[in-house]
């Protein structure tokens, strides 16, 4: 069995995922069901984009290993949960807007490319293809700022 298919059959199995929700975002799952179906990616890591309270990190560098979740949505937030989320803070408190992330592992280098030209043409400036020593590629895409057209704006 080729490599990529090996790491692609393992990722995918029933409760691998790592994340905290132990889950994809329910906004993009649809997106990341469909790159997976397809031989020649699959999705390893993901977020919709989110909101974020951190409690007891420090403010010149997020960590958000060393410090307490206060509060995370993936939807547009409301004032009272973002003050009641700071009610729960015992020290500093750290907020952060961090937009959709979507991490694919490739099969082929063209693949790579194709996604990377789709990504770029859709407004992803910030993304990127990466080709390990051993040769896993991945392909990553980033959106860079909050503009009119991101899907988080509307």
């Amino acid at each position: 069995m080729e490599p990529f298919r090996m790491r692609k059959e393992q990722r995918l199995r029933p409760g691998t995922d790592r994340s905290r929700a132990g889950r994809v975002d329910p906004a993009i799952s649809r997106l990341v069901d469909r790159l997976n179906l397809s031989e020649r990616y699959c999705s390893t890591s993901s977020c919709s984009g989110r909101i974020l309270l951190l409690g007891g990190s420090d403010q010149t560098e997020v960590q958000k290993q060393n410090c307490s979740w206060l509060f995370v949505t993936h939807q547009k937030c409301q004032k009272e949960d973002v003050i009641a989320g700071l009610q729960k803070a015992q020290d500093n408190a750290v907020f952060k807007f961090e937009p959709f992330i979507l991490h694919v592992q490739c099969r082929k280098l063209e693949d790579a490319q194709l996604l990377h030209s789709v990504a770029i043409n859709s407004g992803f400036r910030n993304s990127g293809i990466t080709v390990g020593k051993k040769g896993k590629i991945m392909m990553v895409l980033h959106w860079s700022s909050i503009c009119p057209k991101c899907p988080c704006a509307s």
